[in-house]
């Protein structure tokens, strides 16, 4: 009974917001046009000079991996309402090499729990998973656009992380998660969309950076009664900088307000547990803290991944850097992924690190790499290269340089 009431309010606010979406979104999860549908096992699909889109998925089974080719074609994006209403479904794993999720693609999958997203990911549709059983979400750091009503109705989602680059939260992105208790505000955000966090009861917290500048929500005399539209309920505590559009906009509206703590000083040491790493403050900049990779914690640990941002006592700053010598002479580490917010790697970062097998960087940031960074890593290596075209071919030929330890029996890809 619960899930059908759900449905059907569901249906009824997609109906009503739609064309709404359309005009302050755009069809963020349109794909190109092709010529003619085919079917490859479950799938329906199109094919096009660029890859193909999974149009339909047709079957009833609860965990479903989408492939990474067909017939030897890429499979580059998820159509506008590909999953639509596939009630059976509870786990979907996306490949790499998708990077765009059509409209309503997922919207309606009542019982989808979990879902893997690739890091190749850029755009994800109006509805493109409204309406799950989703309880976190960490958006790739890869994704610029993310459509309206995104997430709407996900009444089990708690936890949200945004990734560095988009610009935008759209209208109704997260209206009637009724379980998200707080969110933090990427600084690429410029702006916030209506309605965004309209029926979120359980939401205590918003943190807001300087660099949104339109909360976007009608002026007295433009519906203003309209709860609908309102960003925020009157429960919630925004979390901002002083004079910055977000605390004036809380004081004009008599919502909570606190202000953000400042960041630690220059060159002070932070424990980042979560991460299992140590970060040094390299600018405590309020409006752009960073930090350097120093060390890792748990000197057993075989994989890492060094993230674009950590939060530290309420401040979040900007990964940069992995330091000189970081982790020179670790004999455990066997995998790391590194994030896309590094722009230099020290000297000798990682050399020595005799049995670290796999690398995977994101290119387009990152443009120093220091003498012997990766020297001494294992000969069979695979350094797996994400990003555009461009980007990764100027990265490659950063790694194949003698200074940085390259070796010719290393996999670069």
């Amino acid at each position: 009974m619960k899930m059908m009431q759900k449905k059907i309010r569901s249906l009824i606010y997609a109906g009503l917001g739609l064309i709404l979406c359309v005009l302050l979104c755009g069809g963020g999860g349109m794909t190109a046009q092709a010529e003619e549908s085919k079917t490859y096992g479950d799938f329906t699909y199109e094919e096009a000079k660029d890859g193909i889109t999974i149009t339909k998925y047709k079957g009833d089974k609860k965990k479903v991996v989408i492939p990474d080719k067909i017939n030897g074609t890429e499979v580059i994006s998820i159509g506008d309402s590909a999953f639509w209403n596939c009630s059976s479904l509870t786990s979907i794993t996306i490949p790499e090499g998708v990077t765009s999720i059509g409209d309503f693609a997922f919207d309606l999958c009542l019982n989808l729990t979990s879902i893997t997203l690739p890091n190749s990911l850029t755009c994800i549709g109006s509805y493109g998973f409204a309406t799950t059983d989703l309880t976190s979400i960490t958006i790739p750091e890869n994704v610029r656009s993310i459509g309206c009503e995104a997430f709407f109705s996900c009444d089990k989602l708690k936890k949200v992380v945004l990734p560095e680059g988009i610009t935008r939260i759209s209208s109704k992105t997260f209206a009637m998660c009724s379980n998200l208790t707080s969110i933090t505000v990427p600084d690429s955000v410029t702006s916030i969309g209506k309605g965004v966090f309209f029926s979120c009861p359980k939401l205590k917290s918003v943190v807001i950076p300087d660099s949104v500048i339109e909360i976007d929500v009608f002026k007295k005399g433009e519906n203003e009664s309209g709860y609908w539209w309102t960003v925020f309920n009157q429960n919630t505590t925004v979390i901002c900088n002083k004079n910055s559009a977000a605390y004036k906009y809380a004081k004009e509206n008599n919502i909570p307000v606190k202000l953000m703590p400042k960041p630690a000083k220059k060159g002070t040491i932070l424990t980042v547990p979560s991460k299992k790493i140590k970060v040094k403050v390299t600018s405590s900049s309020k409006k752009n803290p960073t930090v350097a990779v120093m060390k890792i914690t748990n000197k057993k640990a075989k994989k890492l991944t060094i993230p674009s941002t950590v939060k530290v006592g309420g401040v979040t700053y900007k990964v940069t850097a992995v330091a000189s010598q970081a982790f020179k002479g670790n004999k455990n580490l066997t995998n790391i992924t590194i994030g896309r917010g590094i722009t230099k790697i020290g000297n000798e970062a990682f050399a020595g690190c005799k049995n670290l097998k796999k690398i995977t960087v994101t290119a387009g940031n990152l443009t120093t790499i220091r003498k012997s960074a990766f020297k001494g890593i294992n000969k069979k290596a695979t350094i797996t290269v994400k990003g555009t075209k461009k980007a990764k071919t100027a990265l490659k030929k950063q790694l194949k340089k003698k200074s940085v330890g390259y070796v010719k029996t290393w996999k670069i890809k």
